[in-house]
């Protein structure tokens, strides 16, 4: 023997509890910490079911955005063609608007018009002839400086009096 006894602790007290597997105490301990395990597990299990519910509607929020901006992006799409539909209408209703225009100012259609209402195209004799003498000198009235090339030659005269 080597002479350490188990049965005997550091103050040679004989224990028994060294030769059994457990103690009531130590068994009562070993189950409550089974219990502690188990509930610490449910708490685990809880909590990853709480983030897997809040991932999924996160997951539906995020799918929902796209989708709905999707059908505004639509919206859009078919608001542009429909204007792009009316503008071509209106395109066309123009040119057949100038193109009627242009029927109406015609020349002849002038000249019809004023026959109608009694005119009558004029004749030579009907034209007079003004003949006004005047001096062959033309005058060219001097320009008026505007307020900048006033004050810039106001301030080059004041330059030249201190030279």
């Amino acid at each position: 023997m080597s002479g350490i006894n188990l049965a005997y602790d550091n103050e040679n007290n004989y224990d028994l509890n060294k030769y059994r597997n457990l103690s009531n105490d130590d068994a009562a301990a070993e189950i409550k910490t089974q219990e502690q395990i188990i509930i610490q597990q449910k708490k685990i299990e809880r909590s990853n079911t709480l983030k897997i519910i809040v991932l999924a509607f996160a997951a539906l929020a995020l799918l929902f955005s796209v989708v709905y901006g999707k059908v505004q992006v639509s919206d859009i799409y078919t608001q542009i063609n429909a204007k792009k539909t009316e503008l071509s209408v209106a395109e066309s209703e123009n040119a057949r608007l100038k193109a009627e225009l242009e029927s109406y100012t015609s020349l002849r259609n002038i000249e019809e018009y004023a026959e109608e209402i009694g005119l009558k195209k004029l004749d030579k004799a009907q034209i007079w002839y003004v003949d006004i003498q005047q001096d062959d000198v033309v005058k060219i009235p001097e320009k008026d400086d505007n307020f900048f090339v006033k004050v810039k030659k106001a301030l080059v005269k004041f330059a030249y009096r201190f030279e």
